[in-house]
């Protein structure tokens, strides 16, 4: 490995260095923080449609991992409310482009957690992903509906600089270049 490569979590001045280079596009300057960006909710959300049938009262839908099942979703526009324990898919306005060098993480930001919204951990994208990052929301409380809007800045991005991955080795997956936010969709075969 070559010990001249700069590695780890970028900042302010990187950051607005990936804006000029169009690495993140439609994120305004005001949103750069020290070690991350502020981004916003788009004006789509699926939410998770509820299931009609019941099991000894219990009202759900086996979903199959190896199958690549999604939950039913309703697909609504501008704002939805999260009741508790709600779940909701949504996506960033911001589009990344990343470099064979530079992976991104979707970090909750404290206030929305301290709110008792939940983002999953999923919100990671590797090196040449190019695309709206789909967010996975969950309502955690007990008893208060969260109130979500296009145009929120619940998330934050986080930019890590690492060895270039070799040529065809970056990202290969199936959600590049949507926009909008995404359900589960089936394995390449």
């Amino acid at each position: 490995m070559d010990s001249t490569i700069k590695t780890g979590i970028l900042s302010y001045t990187e950051l607005n260095d990936l804006i000029d280079q169009g690495v993140i596009e439609g994120v305004a300057r005001e949103s750069v923080n020290s070690n991350s960006i502020n981004v916003t909710l788009g004006n789509k959300f699926l939410v998770e449609a509820e299931d009609f049938s019941s099991v000894n009262g219990q009202f759900y839908k086996p979903l199959e991992f190896s199958k690549r099942q999604s939950p039913a979703f309703i697909e609504v526009e501008g704002s939805v409310l999260l009741p508790p324990g709600g779940f909701a898919l949504a996506s960033l306005v911001e589009k990344v482009n990343l470099p064979n060098d530079l992976v991104c993480m979707v970090m909750l930001r404290s206030s929305a957690a301290r709110m008792g919204l939940e983002h999953s951990y999923a919100g990671f994208a590797d090196s040449l992903f190019s695309g709206n990052l789909t967010l996975e929301l969950k309502n955690f409380t007990r008893f208060n509906t969260i109130h979500l809007r296009g145009g929120d800045q619940v998330c934050q991005l986080v930019f890590h600089r690492c060895y270039p991955v070799p040529v065809g080795m970056g990202y290969k997956g199936k959600y590049s270049n949507f926009t909008g936010p995404q359900a589960i969709l089936p394995e390449y075969s």
